[in-house]
């Protein structure tokens, strides 16, 4: 087919003007290097940054989350919400924490803007954020988000950025990673000293 477009092309290149145009071999290379980015970033495990649990605390089962109208991520919210939820702990967001709620969660969000690959608009995407677990207002524990050295997750969701910082605080340890469970060894019980236990002398050895 390609043999035929070019024959074409040269019996009517002196009236027609036609050009033979080819891929770009660099176009191609940067178009598969885009495709790369965008699978390491889905498959690549995510991880928390700046993490630190200041005081020890029991797993949360519900949160009240202050709204920050001042972080200019429209999705920050629903998707903090929905990791909560994800972890098992219910939320609820107030304009004002009620006094009464003994865990509140304080956000801050930053947003920038940049273009996609092969694309010429400019689209906002969140940058940097982070997030305060407060125990009526003692600091519990924060957590934050950062892109990574190469920026591969900037295009990532809001809330697969968020999910690695809403694990430290759930589970209160800065790795995200939920305690393992204790096992305990099962006892044996030995023979109460007033009653020793008997021996048969007589059995074969």
């Amino acid at each position: 087919m390609v043999r035929l477009r070019i024959l074409g092309c040269l019996l009517t290149l002196a009236t027609s003007g036609c050009v033979v145009m080819t891929p770009s071999v660099s176009m191609t290379a940067l178009e598969m290097a885009s495709i790369t980015a965008t699978n390491a970033a889905s498959i690549a495990p995510a991880t928390p940054s700046d993490a630190v649990v200041v005081h020890t605390y029991d797993h949360l089962s519900s949160v009240c989350i202050q709204l920050n109208r001042d972080a200019a991520v429209a999705d920050f919210v629903p998707a903090l919400q929905a990791e909560f939820a994800r972890n098992g702990v219910e939320s609820h967001v107030y304009d004002i924490v009620p006094s009464e709620c003994p865990y509140s969660v304080h956000y801050t969000a930053r947003v920038d803007w940049d273009r996609r690959v092969f694309s010429s608009q400019y689209v906002p995407y969140m940058s940097s954020a982070r997030i305060e677990l407060r125990e009526y207002g003692r600091v519990l524990a924060v957590s934050s988000y950062q892109p990574s050295v190469l920026n591969y997750d900037k295009w990532s969701s809001t809330r697969d950025k968020l999910a690695p910082s809403v694990r430290v605080l759930v589970f209160g340890s800065v790795d995200g990673k939920a305690p393992k469970p204790v096992v305990t060894a099962k006892s044996t019980s030995l023979p109460d000293a007033g009653h020793p236990a008997l021996i048969n002398l007589d059995a074969p050895r």
